[in-house]
């Protein structure tokens, strides 16, 4: 008895290897163009009272720990609409989207605040919150948190 060849030849037939997703651009779902804007546009009052709202530090930390202003020009941005230089606008921004994902992945601002001041191998063994004072620091910061929330050790 004679068993059918059961192997079979298999073509691929290939026409158009282009793309055809649109190009996208992924970012933190916190970001949003509109929502930038907008904060840019608000005035000092709105914006100095969401970041001591979100963060939960005093406004002497605030003031002389990261925006490097000192607690009396901290409180003038807070009480009153004024207008406040653009470095400052920038960190306070920031300073915001930051803490909305650490509040999220840490589940509170004081957890998210004490991660911040543990030593850190990714900072060199500093502090994170050493770096809260500059876009910069901040981005790295944005960023260990990303690989801590996808589970990375940190």
């Amino acid at each position: 008895m004679k068993t059918p060849n059961k192997s079979r030849e298999y073509t691929q037939k290939v026409e158009n290897l282009q793309a055809t997703e649109p190009i996208a651009l992924y970012l933190p779902s916190s970001f949003s163009k509109n929502s930038i804007f907008d904060n840019l546009t608000k005035d000092s009052q709105i914006l100095f009272n969401t970041i001591v709202s979100k963060t939960g530090l005093t406004i002497k930390i605030l003031a002389e720990n990261i925006f490097e202003i000192t607690p009396k020009t901290f409180i003038k941005y807070k009480n009153n609409s004024v207008q406040v230089p653009s470095r400052i606008t920038e960190i306070a921004l920031e300073i915001s989207q930051l803490y909305d994902l650490g509040n999220e992945i840490f589940g509170s601002k004081s957890s998210f605040n004490n991660w911040l001041e543990k030593e850190n191998p990714f900072f060199n063994n500093n502090k994170p919150s050493k770096y809260l004072n500059t876009s910069t620091g901040i981005h790295f910061i944005y960023e260990e948190l990303k690989r801590v929330e996808f589970g990375a050790m940190a």
